[in-house]
């Protein structure tokens, strides 16, 4: 699940630099905004076209594409990388007008790298048109998605290269690297058919690809490391919205060192209680893939973090166990501040996981995403 919440407040301008964060309830109020009926919902699962589906969907009011990675540099050192391109539409469809920079699309992307060795996280967000060449996406003749010079594309059957660059105050950081599909996609829901609310059209098309074989370099502090990993990517695509009285979720991806791979979630409200509307998948070596409900798995944090710059509280540290499927892990971030330092800050960080299944010990590594925490306040 990614931060589509980001595109509809960029639309509504409800976030700024000097708005660093916002309140669970703005977020809930900027979600459960009417859509204009034009747009295209998700009633029934799609007939998935791969890789034509990887690109784009302009009939929906959002999409997204949601890169993260796990890697080992040839220093021995751990790190993560994050690459996130966010579509949402002001109507659907093409624009008619002839102009180059007449646009129906605005994109905004997400570009983060966690270092172990520093201790250190850095992020940096984009915002632009979908005009001009300067920002966009396809699905033929190849797929492609891009903003300004970071930019996720077909490299081939199976194999997609990203690049993205930028400055922190450490130096340069940036990232070149190939992913491979080594798994089939999973879809989640029914056949990749996720629902986000009871009414009817409130679902997206949602789909993973999952333990894709990672190659390149990284720079951090501007420092060019060769790296090797795993990578995950979301695909996401919908005009839906939150429902009821939720505030926000916490979103793991987990691969195990045993080729286990699964996807969860909970979507928390101000109850404190989780809703039954997200399904997650658990994925097994042999491909089978079976759909997780909330009431699946237990999840409990075991800890917290403070953001010494937003002064938001997050747990930090997490049991979840799936008794049917005999899973038990711990999971661990690999550094603690990874927290967003973008438009709306959100915590999305690397992760270390340890555990059994069925019995036998088991490690691995992942993704946590975590929204809706509010200043001081430490919610379940």
């Amino acid at each position: 699940m990614a931060l589509s919440l980001l595109v509809f407040l960029l639309l509504a301008g409800a976030c700024s630099r000097s708005q660093p964060s916002l309140a669970s309830a703005d977020v809930v109020d900027v979600l459960s905004r009417p859509v204009d009926d034009s747009f295209a919902r998700a009633l029934e699962p799609l007939d998935f076209q791969f890789p034509l589906d990887h690109g784009p969907h302009n009939d929906y009011a959002t999409e997204w594409w949601y890169y993260t990675g796990n890697l080992t540099g040839e220093d021995g050192g751990e790190y993560g990388f994050q690459l996130t391109f966010f579509r949402s539409a002001l109507a659907p469809g093409e624009s008619s007008r002839p102009s180059d920079f007449a646009a129906q699309q605005i994109y905004m992307a997400h570009f983060a790298v966690t270092s172990a060795p520093a201790g250190r996280h850095v992020s940096f967000d984009r915002f632009s048109r979908g005009a001009g060449g300067v920002a966009g996406a396809t699905g033929l003749p190849r797929y492609e998605v891009w903003l300004d010079d970071w930019r996720a594309q077909e490299a081939g059957p199976g194999r997609f290269r990203l690049q993205a660059a930028a400055e922190a105050d450490s130096g340069a950081v940036s990232i070149d690297l190939t992913l491979t599909e080594t798994r089939p996609p999973l879809l989640h829901g029914e056949a990749g058919f996720s629902r986000k609310g009871p009414e009817p059209g409130n679902a997206n098309h949602y789909y993973s690809l999952v333990r894709m074989a990672t190659s390149g370099h990284i720079v951090f502090g501007g420092a060019q490391i060769a790296v090797t990993g795993l990578s995950w990517m979301d695909h996401e695509f919908g005009t839906s919205a939150l429902s009821g009285d939720a505030v926000g979720w916490d979103w793991f991806a987990v691969t195990l060192d045993n080729d286990v791979v699964l996807m969860f979630a909970e979507i928390r409200t101000q109850t404190g209680s989780s809703q039954d509307i997200f399904e997650g998948t658990l994925s097994f070596p042999d491909d089978r893939q079976v759909p997780i409900q909330p009431d699946d798995f237990t999840l409990t944090p075991t800890g917290q973090w403070t953001s010494p710059d937003s002064g938001t509280v997050y747990p930090s540290g997490w049991r979840v166990t799936f008794p049917e499927h005999g899973i038990d892990l711990t999971i661990d971030p690999l550094i603690d501040d990874q927290e967003m330092d973008v438009t709306f800050s959100y915590y999305e960080g690397a992760t270390v996981v340890r555990g059994t299944v069925n019995g036998e010990p088991v490690a691995g590594r992942g993704y946590v995403e975590l929204t809706g925490y509010g200043e001081g306040v430490f919610q379940r």
